[in-house]
């Protein structure tokens, strides 16, 4: 296998950035104390995150290289008579742990904290692990010793778990090109390298764009409506960066602090909705964040991939190690479901338009895509005499954390405990008894089983915006564990900042987003499988979805939110009126809240299968939206394309996968309908789901671990009829 030199590596990134050279906090390994001489290696449980300079990153990289290319040598060595499932399949799954774990570090600390080194650090760093993947699936010895294992006799003896082991190495060698001939990897390779230049360029224009995107306003009445705590926090914005004194008070609104949502969801005046909505609209969409060659680029190359490998297009490739199978099933699901709304959809529209014209005193046919948010609350707030908004001063965020630890600890019989933390700067040193974390705002919690008190995982909670941070929320992976060895984790969102003095009050919105990725959490911190390889991220793409979209239930039911929904001022619990009216507006117009979605999944789906044939060479904007027209309300003027800063399809594992948003909540709902017949807090149920789903992470096929909770396969129809749309 030809190797790589990381060494030169290590002396060209250094020549190339002086800023890393004259870091000297983190001197080269070989003088690094060994409790710390490789911080981002998997040594100890909680990570030192103040040693991950990006000096470090290049040291602790190379070193994971050199120790992921010594146990493939030792597995290429290997004769037939020696193969094990041990020695081959789980000792090739093993190699790239540490490689792994670098890896994931540094995403993890690109996405919170603004660090212009570490980033060009990774970007270089990217190109040179592309090429050691490329030249890893090129090595000829290494899928022999791989396709010689798989054929033995002593295969068909292996477990199940094994067995799945097995055919995913086998076929994740298939998709890497293994089988391919030189000139095609060659081709390949260049392929893969050129991919991840262009995703972190991608990814680099809608962070750049989202921050450089702002609006001040000097007249309040200019926000009229906005809620008062949003105000302050938009004060608070403008005095921050020196736009605001006590004599010219001023108002800064951003994308990344979730101000411009709130503009557009609540602010009475139109036109600074307006100016809001196209600032939300702006990242990866105009100069010089123009990401729509990036897109025809990257769809050009996906699909030359595609067909390297021997399948019809990328959604084919993807789609073969899903649910779905493949990239036909998927758009027919997406297609079907929106042809079962459009009715309901079109009649959705017809009334907000009718609502619209009778304020207004205006016929109008179309809307204007900043008004429809703010037009449709209002409706839906007279509909039920209620506005979402009266939740907010309920939903205190100490109180919703904790509220949602006691929901699981019931549900699901687990423990939350806060660890001790500490922030330090890069090169000092940290208590012994505290965690570090990557910023002061930062918590740790530990999870432990209620009955038998297994530490099951550790999980980071970062859940405030602050510069230099991507925008959005998620939860990360950042050290999987498995049956014996507990999993550590990251929820990063980005909820609205308070005023000084005053705690941060959800919206409900923000609610769902918080429940959504504590599922995907409770997911992580429960995997309990024999091998790491099995860990909860690696279960189908079209099911990752379903345990987050399933918690999210929860953030609507009476039942549980009178347990954690106190006023902040008072104390008084929330009307049961209040949360009555909640669940009942919950669906309120639901075909346009699902045409959204299968909107864009269909847009993902099309352009992975269908680029060259309907996009290539046109302009993307309109031939998006030419392509929804049927299936998006009459808006008065063209929106930019959502491909442009959709990162979950450009730097996330969602390409030609969005769909599985709504396929997996097709699942959920239908999950939770044992819920709902059983009790939403019925401790059973709950851990029959735990037993059935959490805990057994991708150890089965995802549809045989739904068969075993639900005891029958899934209803694609049930979220229709739960909704009342079929």
């Amino acid at each position: 296998m030809k190797r790589i030199s990381y060494t030169l590596i290590v002396g060209a990134i250094l020549a190339l950035f002086p800023s890393v050279s004259a870091q000297t906090d983190v001197p080269p390994p070989h003088t690094v104390p060994a409790e710390v001489k490789h911080p981002l290696f998997r040594t100890q449980l909680y990570p030192a995150w103040s040693a991950m300079t990006p000096k470090q990153a290049v040291f602790d990289t190379e070193a994971a290289v050199l120790i992921a290319q010594q146990q493939v040598d030792a597995i290429c060595n290997l004769s037939p008579e020696q193969m094990t499932f041990e020695n081959t399949f789980l000792a090739f799954a093993d190699a790239m742990s540490e490689l792994e774990q670098t890896q994931q570090y540094m995403h993890h600390l690109i996405a919170v904290r603004d660090d212009p080194v570490l980033q060009q650090v990774q970007a270089y760093l990217m190109g040179a692990l592309t090429q050691f993947d490329a030249q890893l699936m090129q090595n000829e010895r290494l899928w022999q010793v791989i396709k010689t294992a798989s054929e033995q006799p002593w295969v068909q003896h292996l477990s199940p778990e094994q067995k799945m082991i097995v055919d995913q190495t086998v076929l994740h060698f298939v998709h890497s090109g293994a089988a391919l001939n030189d000139e095609q990897k060659k081709r390949k390779a260049e392929i893969n390298l050129e991919l991840g230049k262009l995703a972190m360029l991608y990814g680099r224009n809608v962070q750049e764009a989202t921050a450089a995107w702002s609006l001040l306003i000097t007249d309040p009445e200019q926000l009229r409506g906005l809620h008062p705590a949003r105000m302050a926090v938009a004060q608070q914005e403008a005095v921050a960066r020196g736009l605001s004194t006590p004599d010219k008070p001023a108002w800064l609104i951003t994308i990344n602090s979730g101000l411009a949502m709130d503009v557009v969801a609540t602010c009475n005046v139109a036109e600074t909705r307006r100016q809001c909505w196209y600032g939300i609209k702006s990242p990866g969409a105009g100069t010089p964040y123009d990401n729509a060659p990036i897109i025809a680029a990257m769809m050009a190359l996906r699909h030359e991939y595609a067909q390297l490998i021997g399948y019809e297009n990328y959604a084919d490739m993807k789609a073969a190690t899903r649910m779905m199978k493949d990239g036909r099933a998927a758009l027919d699901f997406v297609d079907t479901m929106m042809r079962e709304l459009k009715p309901a959809f079109d009649k959705e529209n017809a009334l907000l338009l009718e609502y619209m014209s009778q304020l207004t005193n205006e016929r109008g046919t179309t809307i204007n895509p900043w008004d429809e948010r703010k037009y449709a609350s209002m409706m839906a707030g007279e509909h039920y005499a209620f506005n979402t908004a009266s939740v907010r001063p309920y939903l205190e965020k100490e109180r919703v954390v904790q509220g949602l630890f006691s929901l699981c600890r019931n549900l699901l019989g687990v423990t939350f405990t806060e660890l001790p933390t500490v922030f330090v700067q890069s090169g000092q040193q940290a208590p012994a008894d505290k965690a570090e974390v990557w910023h002061p705002d930062v918590k740790l919690y530990a999870v432990h089983d209620s009955q038998t008190g297994q530490h099951l995982g550790s999980f980071y909670l970062d859940l405030h915006p602050r510069p230099g941070k991507r925008p959005g929320a998620w939860c990360m992976p950042l050290r999987m564990g498995d049956a014996n060895e507990p999993h550590v984790a990251a929820l990063v969102a980005n909820f609205g900042s308070s005023a000084p003095g005053q705690p941060v009050l959800f919206s409900h919105p923000e609610l769902q987003i918080f429940f959504h990725e504590f599922g995907h959490m409770m997911h992580y911190m429960l995997g309990h499988t024999r091998y790491r390889r099995h860990c909860s991220p690696s279960v189908e793409w079209d099911f990752a979805e379903m345990p987050s979209q399933l918690l999210e239930n929860w953030a609507w039911e009476p039942e549980a939110l009178a347990t954690f929904a106190f006023h902040y001022q008072t104390g008084e619990p929330i009307p049961q009126e209040y949360l009555q009216k909640l669940a009942a507006s919950r669906f309120f117009m639901p075909a346009s809240n699902h045409m959204r979605s299968l909107c864009i999944a269909k847009l993902d789906l099309e352009m992975h299968m269908n680029y060259a044939e309907k996009f290539a060479g046109k302009e993307l904007d309109v031939v998006a939206a030419e392509m929804l027209a049927p299936f998006t309300p009459p808006y008065s003027v063209q929106v930019p394309c959502v491909m442009r800063n959709l990162m979950h399809c450009f730097q996330g594992g969602y390409a030609a996968g969005y769909y599985t948003y709504k396929w997996s909540e097709t699942l959920s709902t239908d999950a939770f309908m044992r819920f709902k017949n059983d009790g939403v807090l019925n401790a059973e149920t709950g851990g029959a789901y735990r037993r059935c789903i959490l805990e057994k992470g991708a150890s089965k096929p995802a549809a045989v671990l739904y068969r075993d909770f639900m005891g029958r396969d899934a209803d694609p129809e049930a979220i229709l009829k739960y909704q009342g749309l079929k």
